[in-house]
């Protein structure tokens, strides 16, 4: 199948440790032409602690919303971008939560916004938990985590409390796949 855009020149705009800025003049199916600006960052994990009927979920500052926002455990690693998925979800879980998993459990795939990037996240399902302390990096400075009731989660996304997209549908997409109540 022959692709509908094509790339006729790539300009990168700016880069660094965290992502890549393009700009792409392209070529239409119609010939007509124009640019088309393109994030390029690593796949990313999001992961689901859960523990009964409780789900571990963390709140911190997002500087571009200039608030502090509730989400689930998630993050990539720049200096490590061919990491497992799995050993990058136990230890941003560590990192984040003092959490170890016990048992990590492959949800599913996503795409975050394929407007603009081809970048993804790996869901994971983490259970049989234990405690051993946070252990985060200067980016997260502030950044603290608790236990909450699902349903509690579940009613904060219904009331547009957690806004955070990844953090949405891994939570509906484990619901669905009925691995959480």
């Amino acid at each position: 199948m022959k692709p509908e855009i094509h790339t006729l020149a790539s300009t990168e705009i700016y880069r660094n440790r965290w992502l890549t800025l393009k700009e792409d003049k392209i070529q239409r199916a119609d010939g007509s032409e124009g640019i088309y600006s393109v994030i390029e960052k690593n796949d990313f994990v999001v992961i689901l602690p859960v523990e009964d009927d409780h789900i571990y979920v963390v709140e911190q500052f997002r500087y571009p919303l200039g608030e502090r926002t509730i989400e689930l455990p998630q993050g990539s690693w720049e200096l490590a971008p061919d990491a497992a998925p799995e050993d990058l979800a136990a230890g941003e879980l560590l990192e984040e939560t003092g959490l170890i998993a016990g048992q990590l459990e492959h949800v599913g795939y996503q795409k975050l916004a394929q407007g603009y990037s081809a970048q993804g996240y790996h869901i994971y399902l983490a259970s049989n938990l234990s405690y051993q302390g946070q252990n985060l990096d200067a980016e997260e400075v502030g950044l603290t985590a608790r236990k909450i009731k699902t349903v509690e989660f579940l009613e904060l996304i219904l009331a547009g409390k957690i806004t955070d997209a990844t953090s949405v549908t891994a939570f509906l997409l484990a619901r669905a796949k009925n691995l959480i109540d």
